[in-house]
């Protein structure tokens, strides 16, 4: 059976995307340079480009015209999860720079998780998380006094986690997670190759290690877009 024309206008340009014609985040041309291009009506056109829409692999802005969609990875909401593990797990390459480690004042939040004295300190840790190179992922690691070491580790392009878990005897096995929208800041922006405001999803989770004592408050502030969650 011969599929209608628009549905086999809609396979071939799926296949130029697969093939890497159509890039991720590349604008297509407009419909007529397309019915130039393919030999087809406009009607076909409209109809392909609505199938690939449905299907996720198109994305039509108003007054902007028609992008290819970017890959999205899965970023599973698992308490005390891995973020080098969940990249592993779904076949990307993950990667980290650090950004800050420094002895600090703690936060309010902080204080009550952590259950620190008012004139304690706490170990902040910033990394900017990649995927397969792409910064996704600005994280904020807060610690008590206790977790000093880290000062003279190189965190980068490691597991944080994997290297409290391996060198240090130290697993973190419940966590309670919050998650709202917010915008990013200048200096978010720069770390993240986003525009200034540019929605991202905050993550806060508060962890607790293997004997039921706090132990981190991390907070990532991820490029939605870059990322399917799953709970």
């Amino acid at each position: 059976m011969t599929l209608p024309l628009y549905q086999q206008l809609a396979e071939l340009i799926k296949e130029e995307i697969h093939a890497g014609r159509y890039k991720q985040g590349q604008k297509l041309p407009t419909e007529l340079e397309l019915c130039e291009l393919y030999h087809v009506s406009r009607n076909t056109v409209r109809g392909a480009l609505l199938q690939l829409e449905k299907e996720n692999l198109l994305l039509r802005q108003q007054g902007k015209g028609t992008f290819v969609s970017k890959k999205k990875y899965d970023h599973h909401i698992v308490p005390a999860r891995s973020f080098t593990d969940m990249c592993r797990e779904i076949g990307c390459t993950p990667d980290a720079k650090v950004i800050k480690s420094v002895i600090k004042d703690p936060q309010e939040e902080d204080i009550a998780f952590l259950d620190l004295r008012p004139e304690a300190k706490i170990i902040a840790i910033e990394r900017i998380r990649y995927t397969d190179g792409v910064p996704v992922e600005l994280e904020i690691s807060h610690f008590p006094e206790s977790f000093s070491y880290l000062l003279d580790e190189d965190l980068n392009h490691c597991s944080m986690l994997g290297l409290l878990r391996e060198k240090y005897g130290v697993w973190f096995t419940k966590s309670r997670i919050s998650l709202e929208v917010t915008f990013a800041s200048y200096e978010m922006s720069h770390y993240l190759s986003v525009q200034r405001d540019y929605p991202l999803l905050l993550i806060d989770s508060q962890l607790s290690d293997q004997n039921g004592l706090p132990g981190c408050r991390c907070v990532q502030y991820v490029v939605g877009d870059k990322f399917k969650m799953i709970l």
